[in-house]
């Protein structure tokens, strides 16, 4: 009950359930109608005590009056946020029976945005009706899911004498709750489904959910925060392996979210560096596995990488990734080509970069190189050709140069079948050299827990009116202690900011955005999965 306790002393007894207003000395008072050591007592008391529940006045608790829809969900509601967090639900929603002054207002709307609550499917909610028992059952389950808590498959089971009688959408939601010992049946064996339930066997239901439920592996965030609906999750990376799935497994595929997710088989999975839509070709520098896959240093060391080094620890960084080849000639001297990228495309036929070439670009360079010279993983050549296309080995390179450069150097014209290339590489700027996985995307929007960035440090980063507006955006923050939070929201880059470091961010950075936006955990997306095909996906398993 992690989301319960972290909020006591801070969440103060608002609206009653029925809309009266009491102290916060309330909750702990003895409520003259609650029956000492009855079936409902303690569920009644614990509930008052987190602020969850109150009662129909200073002293009554009404156990035997019918509790409305509007105040379960208002149940729901005050779990998941603070006093200040519900306070931002004030507008008018989509019900068109439930009014900016209703009592229950808040608490509607965030079901709605939370995927808790549907309404009646006429346009109403209808919160000041009676909630029926397997209305209860349906709120419960979509809480669970939406909140990230796990509701156990074996502490009851068995069926209902009047089973018939459930509601087609209720079906699921009354035998999750069955089996995770939430609610049971009555004497005779029924469950009366469309009965309405009391105030007492609303707090029992509740408590029983909030005991046998406990919250997942990872804390789900569904809140609005500075007026911005917000969705995430925070979670401590430590004990999940993180990697980077290219689409189709190339450096420029495309592959759609739910395949990458389903193929990578990952718990938690986000959309992360930004591509050329056209070529699907990354934009920023990528490493996995301690790999670079792809090499960027357009505007590096300026433009900011999520990175997680070899012991697991996240951070963000600054930094250019050097690449270098030293051929060892026949006749014991050496020809070092600098300034190597990796797995990038030529520019244009007359494009003399040296481009180091793995599978992960694909089977054969595609193009036709003026050199060309293949290598194993132990740096023995294996083939050197010029002027064609050249297959690059399963476990190993191919270094080429498609165009003439204006001053060549004898590197490749030295190159011959079972000489040595050896590559160097280095992060310059890096605070370690042992990264395992980096993410170049930025810009950078917190630092040293306070919001950073402005139109200048997001131009250097390469997003130059990158931020003017309110748009779809995805972003990582790191907290002291290690733990990783994702998000979505539609918002301005400065608001984005402000929300990571209310969320107790000390460094953050953002990854691409609009129609890229996916945010996947545990079986259910927070956001997405959009249509567009990725070509890159953070993953934890």
């Amino acid at each position: 009950m992690r989301s319960v306790k972290k909020k006591l002393g801070a969440l103060a007894l608002s609206a009653a359930l029925v809309g009266t207003s009491l102290p916060l000395s309330a909750a702990a008072a003895s409520f003259r109608d609650v029956v000492p050591g009855s079936w409902y007592s303690r569920a009644v008391y614990d509930l008052a005590d987190q602020g969850i529940l109150n009662g129909t006045s200073a002293t009554t608790f009404s156990p035997e009056a019918s509790l409305t829809r509007g105040a379960f969900i208002t149940m729901l509601a005050r779990t998941a946020l603070t006093a200040g967090e519900l306070s931002q639900y004030g507008t008018k929603g989509n019900f068109k029976d439930v009014s900016t002054g209703h009592w229950a207002n808040q608490a509607v709307n965030w079901g709605v945005e939370a995927g808790v609550i549907h309404g009646m499917g006429d346009g109403t909610f209808k919160p000041d009706q009676a909630v029926s028992r397997q209305d209860m059952a349906v709120m419960v389950t979509n809480f669970a899911k939406a909140m990230g808590y796990e509701m156990p498959t074996d502490e009851g089971g068995g069926s209902f004498s009047d089973a018939s009688s459930i509601a087609s959408y209720a079906k699921a939601s009354v035998t999750a709750c069955q089996k995770a010992g939430v609610i049971d049946g009555y004497e005779d064996g029924s469950f009366r489904p469309n009965a309405s339930a009391s105030r007492a066997e609303a707090a029992v239901l509740y408590q029983r959910f909030l005991d046998n439920c406990p919250e997942g592996d990872f804390q789900i965030l569904r809140k609005r925060m500075r007026g911005v609906a917000v969705r995430g999750v925070e979670f401590e990376p430590y004990e999940l392996a993180a990697g980077l799935a290219l689409g189709g497994d190339r450096v420029t595929g495309g592959e759609s979210p739910g395949s990458l997710v389903k193929r990578t088989g990952a718990r938690i999975a986000v959309n992360a560096a930004f591509f050329n839509m056209d070529s699907y070709l990354p934009i920023g520098t990528l490493i996995d596995e301690g790999r670079v896959l792809t090499s960027d240093n357009t505007y590096a060391p300026a433009k900011s990488a999520f990175v997680m080094d070899s012991v697991g620890n996240f951070s963000i960084q600054n930094f250019s990734t050097n690449t270098t080849a030293t051929l060892y000639k026949a006749d014991g001297s050496t020809s070092v080509a600098e300034q190597v990228v990796v797995n990038r495309q030529p520019s244009s036929p007359s494009d003399g970069a040296r481009i180091l070439f793995t599978r992960d670009w694909g089977k054969s360079l595609g193009f036709t190189a003026r050199y060309a010279v293949a290598f194993d993983q132990d740096g023995t050549i294996l083939q050197v050709g010029e002027n064609q296309d050249m297959d690059i080995p399963e476990d190993g390179y191919v270094l080429a140069q498609r165009g003439q450069r204006p001053f060549e150097t004898d590197f490749f014209p030295s190159c011959q079948k079972g000489l040595t290339i050896w590559i160097d590489q280095s992060y310059q700027g890096a605070a370690r050299e042992d990264i395992q996985l980096s993410i170049g995307a930025g810009p950078r929007i917190v630092k040293d827990g306070a919001v950073y960035g402005n139109a200048s440090t997001y131009a250097a980063e390469g997003f130059s009116g990158f931020a003017s507006g309110a748009a779809v955006r995805v972003a990582a923050g790191i907290k002291e202690d290690g733990s990783l939070v994702l998000v979505v929201a539609n918002t301005t880059l400065s608001t984005l900011s402000q929300i990571l470091v209310d969320l107790g961010c000390e460094d953050a950075i953002n990854f691409d955005g609009g129609g890229s936006s996916n945010l996947y955990v545990d079986g259910q997306w927070l956001y997405g999965p959009q249509e567009r095909l990725l070509n890159t996906l953070l993953y934890f398993k």
